[in-house]
């Protein structure tokens, strides 16, 4: 079978051509039975035929050929590598195309050639089929290319509606935090006139002062209550707190300094009512302020989380006690985390301020002390802005930039060169 190349593949995979071929013999379905003998002497070759003659045939260069049969002059060459070959013969130059249907001639169509199971074809009803073949390869390539970029579209499509919908998701977040920054930016312009209402000024009180003032404001005016029925209520707890055991928060303001605190308080109120500077929020900024330039970081701790368990200890809290809360924490530095609560029983052992328990990791100070290193990736837009160098907008620059895949992209953003991510590298981010 191996006798007619039966059963061998070219380079392409398929049948090779079925023909005969041996030092002295030639058989094939176009040419037929021919004997021949070959001679080299002298740098020529002399090529004897039984079918087409005589032939000597001398090599000019590289791929170039020529040669006498039969008394005419034949000029032969083929050049390049690759599918794409150059041709040159006495009738002139022409350009080939290598396929694996055969060979298809570009400026003499006619000269083609194809190959089917092992049978090969030349002239014009090789070109009609090479055309054909082109044509259909030209369609699958077509469609392949028009696949791919569909695909490509459908993915950034997708790529891009989940960045629509996270941002969409993401708008009451930036609204809320645009309008807590303009609620503190108002309040810090009001911190000087309302500090001149107090006599002696907030800088001159002491910490168990400050402290007062910041429980009254919260647990008494935020809740539409005076500072002196709010220091009552206190007092009244602390005594209930002694005598029944009732495992209430711990007071330890006494209460001359608890009255003395409400009666300022209550002075600068009756004042002042009607002035946006002597409103709680703006006296709770003021004394937050105050505190955190007076105390360490764990005491200014301790008194947002004593204040959040009295609030509770009253009564749920009031919109008015979560914005002062919320105050109470920018103003003191303090990064926290809400949390649901789960139980204001008193009677049980986890009670009170459950919203803003410590255990819980529900309250932070700084995040990358209290709880681990910050996900650039997840972290809320007050947890990015406790990392060095970030305020409100680079921190919404960074929320824009996910999903982040590597620290070096913040330096996208303005304002962040290396300096600045070395920095924010050490505060301790991950990804």
């Amino acid at each position: 079978m191996a006798l007619f190349n039966l059963g061998k593949k070219d380079k392409y995979g398929k049948q090779r051509r079925i023909e005969h071929r041996s030092k002295h013999l030639r058989i094939s379905r176009t040419g037929g039975v021919a004997l021949r003998m070959q001679v080299k002497a002298a740098g020529l070759t002399v090529t004897a035929n039984s079918k087409h003659g005589l032939r000597i045939s001398a090599p000019v260069g590289k791929g170039t050929q020529v040669a006498l049969q039969n008394g005419r002059l034949v000029l032969r060459g083929r050049y390049g590598r690759g599918p794409m070959r150059l041709n040159l013969s006495k009738s002139g130059v022409s350009v080939s195309a290598r396929n694996s249907l055969g060979t298809f001639n570009l400026i003499r169509p006619n000269r083609s050639s194809v190959k089917i199971a092992g049978v090969q074809l030349r002239g014009k009803k090789a070109a009609n089929i090479q055309m054909i073949f082109m044509v259909g390869v030209l369609l699958v390539s077509v469609l392949q290319t028009s696949a791919l970029l569909l695909g490509c579209i459908l993915r950034g499509l997708g790529r891009a509606l989940t960045h629509v919908l996270y941002w969409l998701g993401s708008v009451p977040q930036y609204i809320r935090a645009a309008l807590v920054s303009r609620r503190n930016r108002k309040l810090k312009n009001h911190l000087s006139r309302t500090a001149q209402l107090f006599t002696p000024p907030p800088r001159q009180w002491t910490t168990s002062q400050l402290r007062a003032a910041l429980l009254l404001v919260l647990t008494g005016w935020g809740r539409d209550l005076t500072a002196q029925e709010a220091a009552a209520r206190l007092q009244l707890y602390k005594q209930q707190r002694v005598t029944s055991q009732n495992p209430a928060p711990a007071l330890d303001i006494d209460a001359a300094e608890l009255n003395d605190v409400a009666r300022q308080l209550e002075s600068v109120r009756a004042a002042h009512a009607e002035q946006a500077f002597a409103d709680p929020q703006a006296i709770t900024a003021l004394f937050a302020q105050q505190l955190r330039d007076s105390v360490s970081e764990q005491e200014r701790v301790e008194a947002f989380l004593n204040t959040d368990d009295w609030i509770v200890a009253f009564d749920s809290r009031t919109a008015l006690q979560e914005s002062l809360l919320e105050i109470f924490a920018d103003f003191a530095q303090l990064c926290l985390q809400i949390a649901e609560p789960q139980s204001t029983d008193f009677n049980t052992p986890e009670h009170a301020s459950t919203a803003y328990k410590p255990n819980s990791a529900a309250f932070m100070q700084h995040a990358p002390e209290l709880n681990g290193l910050i996900n650039l990736n997840t972290a809320s837009l007050d947890q990015l802005r406790t990392l060095p160098h970030i305020g409100f907008d680079r921190a919404l620059d960074i929320i824009n930039l996910r999903p982040i895949t590597h620290v070096a992209q913040l330096q996208s953003i303005k304002g962040i060169g290396p300096a600045r991510l070395a920095d924010i590298e050490r505060a301790g981010v991950i990804l």
